[in-house]
């Protein structure tokens, strides 16, 4: 198999995202398949992952062009999970009697509502532009656009939510208080990223507006830039967590029991 930079890189991401997958699996059953507890999410991240980097080595080795567009749309939905991981996060384990953060991680349930929004427009949109007719081609960048937008606006009001977090982090358990803080760690990387896909967005071709750059395309653009925008922060924010999940699955504290139930520790 000859593989060029990107079909390299999707090589590392499968080492990589397999056994970070295992570790989430793990986490999934220790914690009961609980939706808030974040892990669900970030397994559907390493899968999405794993399934996209599968179809660049393909499309690398020649066997099957026609994946290119899927593997790309595979790489703009990663970001759905990705965003939803870290705000099961940031809200899991808050102490519910004693802060009014509680109000905060009640207004901020609506958001993961938000974040599939934006899943089914980057599905619709990539559909989109795997059409022939211009129409599709300009509902399709409309769509993913729109899609960039609305993960924009989740990560500003998770960010802003990290601030009131960290503000009142002795309200928190102690183990919760760890994947606060690295949901916090992992903001810029995260803006970093959403930044990406939004510039891969608004380079697309359309009837108004042609010419514009496709370097910013995660699969057949410059690998350089995906590397730098795209695998590093992605990397960085999974390992964040994966080291935090790590350290609370061997913290001997009594909070670790209940990190997820939202129960306060005696």
């Amino acid at each position: 198999m000859t593989l060029d930079s990107h079909g390299k890189l999707a090589l590392v991401q499968v080492i990589v995202y397999i056994p970070i997958g295992l570790f989430c699996i793990y986490n999934n059953i220790r914690h009961g398949f609980r939706r808030d507890a974040g892990w669900i999410y970030l397994t559907i991240f390493t899968i999405i992952k794993i399934a996209g980097s599968i179809m660049t080595m393909e499309i690398e080795n020649g066997k099957d062009q026609n994946l290119t567009t899927t593997a790309a749309i595979m790489n703009t939905v990663a970001l759905s999970p990705l965003l939803n991981a870290s705000l099961s996060f940031l809200n899991v384990g808050l102490n519910k009697s004693r802060s009014f953060t509680r109000h905060i991680a009640a207004a901020l349930k609506p958001l993961h509502l938000l974040i599939i929004v934006g899943l089914f427009l980057s599905v619709s949109g990539g559909v989109s532009r795997t059409k022939t007719s211009q129409n599709s081609l300009d509902d399709g960048a409309r769509e993913l656009q729109a899609a960039s937008g609305v993960f924009a606006l989740a990560w500003v009001l998770m960010a802003f939510a990290c601030l009131i977090y960290m503000a009142n982090i002795y309200h928190v358990q102690r183990s919760a208080k760890r994947l606060i803080l690295s949901v916090t760690l992992a903001m810029p990387m995260l803006f970093v990223r959403v930044v990406y896909s939004g510039l891969n967005a608004i380079n697309l071709d359309t009837s108004s507006s042609t010419g514009h750059t496709a370097k910013f395309n995660p699969v057949t653009g410059d690998w350089g830039i995906y590397l730098a925008l795209g695998l590093v922060p992605e990397f960085g924010v999974v390992i964040l967590y994966t080291i935090c999940g790590i350290i609370n699955s061997l913290s001997k504290d009594k909070d670790t029991a209940s990190e997820y139930e939202g129960i306060e520790s005696p």
